[in-house]
């Protein structure tokens, strides 16, 4: 398995856990809790030994036993007593009893801080007990926070569960997507680094990224300097690997041998049985067979007590090819088969992870899809009330008048309304997809511009174009090419607002107005709409072929409230898409002369 952020106990929660998010009244010196608890409120003491639950195990256990004999009668107080014996549960490997726990949190918390910190630490207990499904339902209702969480740190926080989970996805390009949501400067120094460890570990597994030694190294020193020594050694883990992969074995020894006392300090199996494991492949590379063999061992010594843990796979690789070069077949096969065996588990592990994440977007976007269809009825309903409304207004006057010229008026005014209705519907909306169409998208995007620049909120504009679409109709049929075209909106508007302008303005190109959006978040959803495109299944099509598309981005802060120049914008940043190879992403930049 590729990624060193692998769900086992303790390294989980180091990495992914959540740091408290003081108020202005809880900010206290670490050491006024030790001389006069007493002249503390319940909540201060809770804050402090929220600060230590990861660096002071033991005087946090204690503590909170304590704290737990006094008078707790405020609701606040009550919850974020809730969330601390949470955290012990979590941290004592309890992790059956933690849901239950935060389920009052979860259900009916009034503060969205705890609420949030509720949801993360679902999402890691649940991650570490294999309930998949549940644990990605809680973490789409966390990336759904993120636009209302004004907090930087707390911000920060969400943005690690979702950046860990991607990773732990093998979904790398979303981890690092997800990075500019963090400021770095308005963030602690230890959340910084196990921030950052996360995004070199995504770096290292992107084939197109190169990370160097030097990097590393900076943020190695980074996280020692503020005693974050897991995240450090992780990331020592990561750059040891790559020197195994460059054939640097000599390297990549000399990082085990000099850690190896601060590694087996951690006393994490899984830290502790992977860096053995690496080093018994350094080992046995430069022919020091013994060695080898003998810190394989101790990996799957260590191994043992830490379940989907790769170093399983690569200590029984190591013995089976060392057993193979002593001609001790028998032995070789053995480990061999228990390779195998493994690698077999922890793939289906994996899968069972991919299944879960696709099922529960699944049910989600079919949820959105229903409330919009549901949204839609209401409207219509509304609708047909109004028009029954002033219908009758309308017949009680001409029956007022007389009758046989009231219901005359009343049919010929019913024709019209619906003639009129139709013939605006196929004046404004394409055909073929049921969108706007360039006429009624450019009325629209100008009343909504119109009203941004009033309200001086930004807007963004996303143009995109489908890839080597005339290939599909030359070789298919223009019937295969229309299904595409249906397919390709379908799947982007599930992800859009619904203040969102969508249009066709050519015939295989796709323009979204995005009012009150940041030039940002409009790339993020490009990137989403991009996935979903690739994602298409066309073999119900009858034929074999894929979909993809080029988009640009452009916003106001850039372009300006004007059509044209954010249409002429998103266009170069489109074509700049396609000239790296298409099926891509780029904002517009504006060039300084």
């Amino acid at each position: 398995m590729k990624s060193l952020l692998i769900a086992t106990g303790i390294v989980l929660l180091q990495l992914a856990g959540v740091e408290p998010v003081r108020a202005a009244d809880d900010k206290i010196s670490p050491r006024i809790f030790e001389t006069s608890a007493l002249q503390l409120t319940v909540r201060q003491q809770m804050a402090e030994i929220d600060q230590i639950r990861l660096e002071d195990q033991l005087r946090f256990k204690t503590e909170l036993a304590r704290i737990r004999q006094l008078p707790v009668t405020l609701a606040a107080d009550q919850e974020y007593l809730a969330l601390l014996t949470a955290y012990e549960q979590a941290l004592q490997g309890q992790y059956d009893k933690v849901l239950p726990t935060l389920t009052p949190l979860l259900d009916v918390s009034a503060n969205s801080e705890f609420l949030i910190r509720a949801q993360v630490m679902a999402v890691n207990v649940l991650l570490l007990s294999n309930n998949y499904t549940l644990a990605f339902t809680y973490l789409e209702q966390l990336i759904n926070s993120i636009p209302s969480i004004r907090d930087p740190e707390l911000l920060a926080q969400v943005i690690v569960i979702v950046m860990f989970t991607y990773n732990q996805l093998e979904r790398y390009d979303l981890t690092l997507l997800y990075k500019r949501y963090i400021d770095f400067s308005a963030i602690s120094a230890k959340l910084a680094c196990r921030i950052r460890v996360i995004i070199l570990d995504a770096k290292y597994q992107q084939a197109n990224v190169v990370v160097g030694s030097d990097e590393a190294n900076q943020l190695i020193d980074e996280c020692i300097a503020v005693r974050e020594v897991i995240p450090a050694n992780l990331a020592r883990k990561e750059l040891m690997r790559d020197q195994l992969a460059s054939n640097d074995n000599k390297s990549a020894l000399a990082i085990y041998l000099q850690h190896k006392a601060e590694i087996e300090q951690t006393r994490y199996p899984i830290l502790i049985s992977q860096f053995a494991a690496l080093a018994a492949q350094a080992h046995l590379s430069l022919g020091e067979i013994q060695q080898a063999e003998l810190l394989a061992e101790q990996a799957l010594s260590a191994a043992q007590s830490s379940p989907n843990n790769p170093a399983l796979v690569e200590a029984y690789n190591t013995l089976y090819q060392i057993a193979k070069m002593q001609q001790n077949y028998q032995q070789a096969l053995n480990y061999f088969e228990l390779m195998r065996q493994t690698e077999g588990e922890l793939n289906a592990n994996k899968a069972s992870q991919q299944a879960a994440y696709h099922m529960v977007k699944s049910e989600i976007e079919l949820k959105n899809q229903r409330i919009s269809l549901l949204d839609r009825d209401n409207e219509l309903l509304f609708l047909q009330q109004s028009i029954y409304q002033q219908e009758a207004k309308n017949s009680r006057l001409w029956l007022i008048l007389a009758t046989l010229i009231g219901f005359t008026a009343l049919v010929l005014a019913y024709r019209g309304l619906t003639g009129r209705r139709r013939f605006k519907l196929m004046a404004e909306y394409d055909q073929l997809t049921g969108i706007s169409n360039r006429y009624h998208f450019n009325n629209q995007a100008r009343l909504a511009i119109k009203s941004c620049r009033a309200r001086q909120v930004p807007v963004a504009v996303i143009l995109f174009d489908l890839d080597h679409f005339k290939t599909i109709n030359d070789q298919f049929g223009h019937a295969t090419g229309d299904w595409a075209l249906q397919q390709i909106v379908q799947a982007c508007k599930q992800f859009m607002r619904s203040n969102d302008i969508f249009g066709r303005i050519g015939g295989e190109e796709f323009v979204i107005m995005m009012p009150g959006c940041e030039l940002d978040k409009a790339t993020l959803l490009a990137e989403i709409c991009r996935d979903a495109i690739v994602g298409i299944d066309c073999n119900s099509s009858e034929h074999q072929f894929s979909l993809s598309a080029s988009f640009g981005v452009s916003g106001s802060n850039s372009s300006g409230y004007d059509v044209k120049q954010l249409l002429a914008d998103a266009d170069k940043a489109m074509y700049q898409a396609k000239a790296k190879g298409r099926n891509q992403v780029v904002e517009f930049q504006q060039t300084v002369s």
